[in-house]
């Protein structure tokens, strides 16, 4: 049986528009280099914690989570962002997001489903977070990875209005920050 491709929105505002990116990009996804994984697939080793995670959709201001990931190594790598809740334990996930990242590429997990006009999101947790807060924890199969993570704040039911952009603290999972 053949390996069914991941469907990607081809007219996202990260989709290569350069002849040669697009021809590396549709490769990628043919030989199964680029894409999510499936539920099944386990975290490899925390890399980082994203020291705050919101999602909310239940009054005037919802919110939303977005963890950036650059994979800097030569090889694909799986890369896991688990999102928990403040009051849990880090056994008990409410959402993990994963994906093949090829080398040099940047994907962008999130809590719930954001307007592309925001930020383009290649990795949405299903069900979308819609009543949580608490933290992140970005595992991967190899060290090399960049990170950043934001917090979306937007009013209207459809997201139609950004209030504002905040910025998560990312330190080095099980060493805490410098202080900073």
């Amino acid at each position: 049986m053949a390996r069914k491709a991941p469907e990607f929105n081809r007219k996202s505002a990260n989709w290569p528009t350069d002849p040669a990116a697009l021809s590396f990009v549709e490769r990628q996804i043919e030989f199964g280099f680029l894409g999510e994984l499936p539920s099944i697939a386990l975290p490899t080793v925390p890399r980082y914690l994203v020291t705050y995670m919101n999602s909310q959709t239940g009054g005037r201001t919802r919110s939303a989570t977005v963890v950036t990931v650059t994979n800097q190594s030569n090889s694909i790598n799986r890369v896991f962002v688990s999102f928990y809740k403040g009051f849990t334990t880090n056994a008990s996930p409410v959402a993990v997001l994963a994906f093949a990242i090829p080398p040099e590429f940047t994907v962008d997990f999130s809590s719930r489903n954001l307007p592309g006009e925001l930020t383009t999101t290649n990795s949405v947790a299903s069900p979308e977070l819609v009543f949580d807060e608490g933290r992140a924890i970005v595992s991967s199969m190899w060290p090399e990875i960049g990170v950043s993570a934001r917090v979306y704040y937007t009013s209207g039911e459809n997201d139609s209005q950004l209030l504002a952009i905040t910025d998560s603290k990312v330190v080095v999972y099980g060493a805490g920050n410098r202080g900073d």
